[in-house]
């Protein structure tokens, strides 16, 4: 029985929480920080000059050799001025449907990182003015032909000034084709274009910047960074920035980063996506090699370029934030809600850099992720088909939850706004891993330690309660629980675990993964066993309930399961409860 038990864990939860498959504008200005004016007036200021110069030279009476080398050099000091007007306008490479000199996006940002590549600069940026382009756009940094770091693509108005408006710039999926032609990996014989699977992506960049767009309708993500993590490849993503950016409707994810130095997320929003609406994964460690296992292992980097996420509002998606082997990432004064799960950072075999966490989750609203997208009348599907089997049923997502932490080391949750979730509000979990009987992460990686839950206002001062305010499955160590809002509720397992060894104040002492268990079938919350040692399909159980079938039951566990009242947050914002079609239970 014991080795059935650990069949069924191995599959259920190595899969659990897979992931694999207002506004700021950047300077459009030359290096040197010159705007266009202050170049302008130089120009005509240096021409008036040459002009007035010469035409003294020619009067000149006396010493006419110095006038007319003062003329002369006043003449190049005027063409020197219109020169760098000349080169600070061809910074601009303006993008519309009619009247410009490009007509598609890719175009407009080829022609910018030819520019850049032949002029040995940066920060040339593309102006796209308003309308719908049906299109995928590639920039590949590893293409001889282009230069594309730090370049800006920029969704403007008609006049070319930065649109705060998002929703004027449209790039739209549906029947888009992306260019592949010359670019790196692309072979005679194939095909030109091929499906836009991504609405912008930028691949083995640094600096690259894009604001001001919404993109909708996309098979894998909208607006998407990465880098190669093959050494042969020698590719790099490093401080990206994604600005005022809308993404919506797309079979799997968002704004999306992999293996990645640093970058930003900023003032954006997502919704209607088959996995997260925003996704940070496989943050790269200064050594291809390095883990956490070992007696002094480190950290990943010894200089961490951390991602930030600030001002995004993620709702009606299966994962509001999801982040296999995420790490070096700030979550912060952003929205989650009407969810599946809220915010997911996960440690899976899947991607490399295991396992998740350094991470910081601070002064976020993350609310009512409770939106049943198995219901009949849900806006949109989940991506994944399934995770596996229990017992005959297909395990699947967990819904009903606001903030979990599987696998996760080191995250700090403090100050965020947690309640209505009607599962659990947060939760941290570990993958089982029992040497000959249950291998859930090879390395034995997916553990939770020294986690911190600080400071959080759980369930809206009582009005709009979690199910239960915290679970840990009482695995791994050093994880801790201080200073929450007064009755917040802990998932108490069998009882066979006093509560205040599940759930220890902080500090605690911190743990390495070596001296650390990622399994524990005696607190009866990571799974419920019977005589026989199999595990019951118990919905309190982590286990038991991502096994319920059909999956749209899980919400008949749910402790709480009414309408939520309408909720304005500090910035006035006021947020409303959206759900599928309700669900009949057993």
């Amino acid at each position: 029985m014991q080795q059935r038990l650990g069949t069924v864990i191995g599959i259920v939860v190595a899969l659990l929480l897979g992931a694999a498959v207002s506004v700021a504008p950047a300077s459009a200005a030359n290096t040197s920080g010159t705007s266009a004016a202050s170049l302008q007036k130089k120009a005509k200021k240096s021409q008036k000059k040459a002009k007035k110069t010469c035409k003294k030279a020619k009067k000149a009476k006396g010493k006419k050799k110095a006038a007319k080398r003062k003329c002369s050099k006043a003449r190049k000091q005027a063409k020197k001025a219109q020169k760098k007007l000349r080169n600070y306008n061809a910074q601009f490479f303006d993008v519309c449907k009619n009247g410009c000199q490009y007509k598609t996006i890719q175009a407009g940002a080829d022609a910018a990182g030819k520019w850049q590549k032949k002029n040995k600069k940066r920060n040339a940026t593309v102006r796209v003015q308003p309308g719908t382009y049906v299109e995928g756009v590639l920039l590949h940094g590893k293409d001889p032909r282009f230069d594309f770091d730090d370049l800006t693509i920029m969704g403007v108005k008609k006049n070319k000034k930065p649109n705060p408006n998002a929703r004027a710039v449209v790039l739209e999926g549906k029947n888009a084709k992306t260019i592949v032609k010359g670019t790196p990996g692309w072979f005679p014989g194939d095909a030109p274009k091929i499906p836009a699977n991504n609405a912008i992506e930028g691949r083995s960049t640094v600096g690259l910047v894009f604001e001001n767009m919404w993109a909708r309708n996309y098979q894998n993500n909208t607006f998407f960074v990465w880098a190669s993590n093959v050494a042969e490849d020698k590719e790099y993503c490093a401080d990206f920035k994604m600005d005022n950016l809308v993404s919506s409707d797309t079979r799997s994810y968002g704004l999306f980063s992999r293996n990645c130095f640093g970058g930003e997320f900023l003032n954006s929003e997502g919704w209607n996506h088959g996995d997260s609406a925003i996704y940070v994964g496989e943050t790269p460690c200064d050594n291809a090699s390095w883990n956490n296992r070992g007696s002094n292992p480190g950290p990943c980097q010894a200089d961490p370029k951390w991602t930030v996420i600030d001002n995004f509002v993620s709702h009606q998606n299966v994962l509001g934030y999801s982040g296999t082997n995420s790490k070096y990432v700030k979550i912060q004064n952003s929205t989650f809600y009407n969810n599946g799960a809220g915010i997911v950072p996960n440690t899976l075999d899947s991607e490399k850099f295991e396992p998740s966490g350094w991470m910081i989750l601070k002064n976020n609203d993350i609310f009512w992720n409770n939106y049943n997208y198995f219901s009949s009348g849900s806006e949109f599907q989940t991506v994944s088909n399934g995770l596996g089997e229990l017992l005959g049923n297909t395990v699947n997502y967990p819904m009903g939850v606001g903030i979990a932490l599987f696998g996760s080391d080191g995250v700090v949750v403090e100050n965020n706004n947690i309640f209505g979730n009607e599962k659990w509000g947060a939760m941290t979990f570990s993958a089982p891993v029992v040497p000959g009987i249950v291998s859930a992460n090879d390395d034995d990686d997916a553990k939770s330690l020294n986690n911190q839950f600080i400071g959080n206002q759980m369930g809206r001062g009582g009005v709009d309660p979690n199910g239960v305010d915290f679970l840990s499955d009482a695995t791994g160590g050093g994880n801790c629980w201080q200073d929450n809002s007064a009755g917040a509720t802990f998932v108490p397992g069998n009882g066979s675990t006093p509560l205040s060894t599940i759930y220890p104040g902080c500090p605690q002492p911190k743990v390495l993964n070596k001296d650390a268990q990622s399994f524990n079938f005696i607190a009866g919350i990571q799974a419920e066993l019977d005589g026989n040692q199999d595990p019951i399909m118990n919905p309190d159980t982590i286990l038991g309930y991502v096994g319920v079938a059909p999956p749209e039951t899980q919400e008949c566990s749910w402790s709480i399961n009414t309408p939520h009242a309408a909720f304005t947050d500090a910035k006035g914002r006021t947020f409303t409860e959206k759900r599928s079609d309700p669900v009949v239970c057993p």
